[in-house]
């Protein structure tokens, strides 16, 4: 995951922001596309979460140091 993820979650907010101040100013139909924008957000944000977990669990295996307390050389 790099910073382009969090690049395009802040233009889509960005865009669901104009999107819902289209709607408040009357454009009913901007509401569709901000709720489609937020979805995105939705999805995008989920993805990052799990990328996150996975890169952790990564690492936290890596940094244990059991073979070293246990005994074992380490190879």
């Amino acid at each position: 995951m790099g910073v382009e993820r969090y690049d395009e979650l802040a233009r889509l907010v960005q865009d669901a922001r104009l999107q819902y101040e289209e709607f408040a100013s009357g454009k009913k139909v901007a509401a569709i596309r901000a709720r489609q924008r937020l979805q995105e957000i939705k999805r995008l944000a989920q993805e990052c979460r799990i990328e996150i977990q996975q890169l952790k669990k990564g690492d936290d295996k890596g940094d244990t140091g059991d073979e070293k307390q246990a005994g074992k050389p380490a190879s």
